[in-house]
C-alpha cells in the first residue's frame, strides 16, 4: 500500500518560559496614604497595625508554601520522567474504542506515536469500511511548571504518516486534533495529582468506566476511583491520556485512606528499584501494619509464595485463600467488596494463623499485581494481629484492609496516626447523629450470660441471650460529642455496597438524625481533649 506523508507544521512561533516554581505577586502593605490622614484615636491605630501583621503574615505563609512547592520538584526533569512511561487514550464511551491512540516520549521533548480508526464512507458500490492505521512523530517546546503536580507544555510540530486510502478527516490521532486548528497545548498531571483537583471532563475521561465495581445482587456499578494520580496523565482539548510505566523502576503504592490513631512508624524502607517495606504498629507490637512492594515474575499471583516472600520460612497454619476461584470465594460475607477490588482490580486475600510459643498470631491481608504498573511487582497490605492494642482491636485493624487504594505518593505509604492523643477512652454508645461535626451518644455496654451483676443491674432478661449477649445501659441520654477532622470511621454495612471507610460527611447520611429506634451501635474512641478519633460499627449477628 502506497502511504503518504502529511506534516503539519505549526507556523507561528511558539514562545514558552520553563519555571522552576510558582511566585505569586508580592504585595507590598503601608500604613501611609498619599494623602494626609485625619487623626486617629489610639485603639484604631492598633487595629489597623494588627491588620496589616496579619496581612503580612499572610503573605508570608503563602510565599513559604509556595516555595516549599517549587523545592519539592527542584531538578525534576519532566520530559525525562515521561521517557519511561507509554500513554494511551483513555475512552469513555464505547464507541470510543474504535479510536485509540497510543503516545511515548523521549528526554528531548520528541514523541512518537501511532493511532487507529474504524470508518465508513460512501463509495459507488455503497457503504465501504476500513481502518486508519497511521503512526506519527512530533516535538514539543520549553514546559512550565504550573503547580507540583502539574505542568504544561506546547505541541510545536507534529508529522503523520497514514493509509494513502484513509479519507482525511481519518488521517489524524484521536486526542490530538486540535493541533491542526491551533489547539497546541498539552497538560501533564504527575502521580500524587489529588483528583478533586482535576478539571471535570479529565476526571470523567480518567475514571468514567473503569476504576470501580459491579457490587451486589443488582450489579450495581460503584466508582473506586483513588484519592490521588497513582499514575501519569495528559490531557489535551480533546482527550486524555493515562500513561503506563514501562521502565524498570516502580513508582506506584498502597496508602491506606485512614491513619490510625496510637499507631506509629517503625520502619519505612525504600529501594533503589522503587519497592519498599512499611512497618506500622502500636506502641507494644501488639497489632501491626505491614505495606510491601516486592518484584514477582508471572501475573497470577501466588498467595502463599508472597507471604514467603514477606516473612520467610512460615509454616502458615489454617489458611485460607480467596479470589483464587476455589470454594472459600462463595463465602459472600468475609471476602467483601471492599476487600475484593481496589481501585477496580481485583485483589487476592489471605486469612491465616501461626503459633509463637505463647500464643496464636492471626493474620489478614491483601495481595495484588497491577497492570498500570507493568505486572512486574506484587504490593501486599498484611495485619498482623497479636492482641488488641489500647485503641485498635483487632475487627478494627482488619477493617483497615478495605480502606487502601492505589498512590502516586511515596510520603503517604504509612498508615500511622501517632500517639498526640493519648491517654485514649474507648467508649460504646447508641449513636444518633449531632451537628456537622458532632454525634449524640447514649453510653451502653455488652452484657454476656455470665455477668449476671449487670443482668440484674439492667433489668436484662437472662433468658434472652440468643447471640450470647445484650446491650445493657440505655437511659436515652446522650451526650454530644464532637469529632476530630482526622476521625478515622468503619460501619460493618457499605452505604454504596462497597466502601465501608466513610468520611464524616457519610456518616451523617448513615447515621438518623432524630429516630431513637434506629440509632446504630458505635465504638468510639476519645482523645485526652474528648474529641472523637475513631469511630467503628462493632459485628453484632
Amino acid at each position: 500500500m502506497s502511504r503518504k506523508v502529511i506534516a503539519l507544521i505549526l507556523m507561528s512561533t511558539i514562545t514558552c518560559c520553563l519555571l522552576s516554581g510558582c511566585k505569586s505577586a508580592s504585595l507590598t502593605v503601608s500604613d501611609k496614604n498619599d494623602e494626609t490622614k485625619s487623626e486617629k484615636d489610639a485603639d484604631e491605630e492598633d487595629a489597623e497595625k494588627s491588620e496589616e501583621k496579619s496581612e503580612e503574615t499572610s503573605e508570608k505563609e503563602e510565599e513559604e508554601k509556595e516555595t516549599d512547592e517549587a523545592q519539592s520538584t527542584e531538578g525534576y526533569d519532566l520530559y525525562s520522567a515521561l521517557s519511561g512511561q507509554e500513554f494511551e487514550l483513555s475512552s469513555v464511551n464505547p464507541y470510543d474504542s474504535n479510536y485509540r491512540t497510543w503516545i511515548e516520549f523521549k528526554e528531548d521533548g520528541s514523541f512518537s506515536g501511532s493511532f487507529l480508526k474504524d470508518y465508513y464512507v460512501e463509495s459507488e458500490d455503497g457503504e465501504e469500511d476500513g481502518e486508519a492505521d497511521g503512526s506519527f512523530t512530533g516535538q514539543l517546546g520549553k514546559c512550565t511548571q504550573v503547580d507540583q503536580y502539574t505542568w504544561t507544555a506546547d505541541i510545536e510540530e507534529i508529522t503523520y504518516e497514514v493509509p494513502a486510502n484513509a479519507p482525511s478527516e481519518y488521517s489524524n490521532a484521536s486526542g490530538l486534533e486540535g493541533f491542526e486548528n491551533g489547539s497546541t497545548e498539552m497538560t501533564f498531571y504527575l502521580p500524587g495529582k489529588d483528583i478533586e483537583e482535576l478539571p471535570d471532563d479529565v476526571n470523567t475521561w480518567l475514571f468514567g468506566n473503569d476504576f470501580g465495581a459491579l457490587v451486589g445482587y443488582d450489579m450495581d456499578w460503584v466508582s473506586d476511583a483513588p484519592q490521588d494520580l497513582p499514575f501519569y496523565v495528559i490531557s489535551t482539548d480533546d482527550g486524555c491520556f493515562s500513561g503506563r510505566n514501562v521502565s524498570g523502576k516502580n513508582e506506584l503504592y498502597i496508602k491506606n485512606k485512614a491513619k490510625l490513631p496510637g499507631i506509629i512508624n517503625q520502619e519505612l524502607t525504600i529501594n533503589s528499584d522503587g519497592t519498599y517495606t512499611c512497618i506500622d504498629a502500636d506502641e507494644d507490637g501488639n497489632i501491626k501494619f505491614i505495606n510491601t512492594c516486592f518484584e514477582y515474575d508471572g501475573f497470577d499471583v501466588d498467595v502463599e509464595e508472597c507471604i514467603q516472600k514477606i516473612y520467610g520460612d512460615m509454616d502458615c497454619e489454617y489458611i485460607n485463600i480467596y479470589g483464587n476461584g476455589g470454594e472459600y470465594d462463595n463465602d459472600e460475607w468475609i471476602y467483601k467488596p471492599d476487600w475484593k477490588w481496589l481501585n477496580g482490580l481485583k485483589t487476592k486475600m489471605a486469612i491465616w494463623s501461626t503459633y509463637d510459643g505463647d500464643s496464636y498470631v492471626s493474620y489478614q491481608a491483601r495481595f495484588i499485581s497491577p497492570y498500570i504498573d507493568d505486572d512486574r511487582y506484587v504490593f501486599a497490605y498484611v495485619v498482623e494481629v497479636h492482641s488488641a492494642s489500647e485503641v485498635i482491636d483487632a475487627e478494627t485493624a482488619y477493617m483497615a484492609l478495605g480502606s487502601l487504594t492505589f498512590s502516586g505518593r511515596e510520603d503517604e505509604i504509612s498508615c500511622a496516626g501517632g500517639t498526640d492523643g493519648e491517654p485514649y477512652t474507648e467508649l460504646l454508645i447508641y449513636c444518633l447523629r449531632g451537628q456537622e461535626q458532632s454525634l449524640l451518644g447514649d453510653e451502653v455496654e455488652f452484657v454476656f450470660e455470665d455477668d449476671t451483676d449487670k443482668i440484674e443491674e439492667y433489668g436484662l432478661d437472662p433468658d434472652d441471650f440468643y447471640n450470647d449477649y445484650q446491650i445493657g445501659g440505655y437511659d436515652s441520654v446522650y451526650d454530644e460529642y464532637e469529632i476530630s477532622s482526622q476521625c478515622v470511621i468503619y460501619v460493618q454495612y457499605a452505604p454504596d455496597g462497597m466502601h465501608r471507610f466513610l468520611t464524616i460527611e457519610e456518616f451523617n447520611s448513615y447515621v438518623p438524625e432524630y429516630d431513637i429506634e434506629g440509632g446504630r451501635l458505635m465504638n468510639i474512641v476519645l482523645d485526652k481533649d474528648g474529641k472523637v478519633i475513631l469511630i467503628k460499627e462493632p459485628y453484632t449477628p
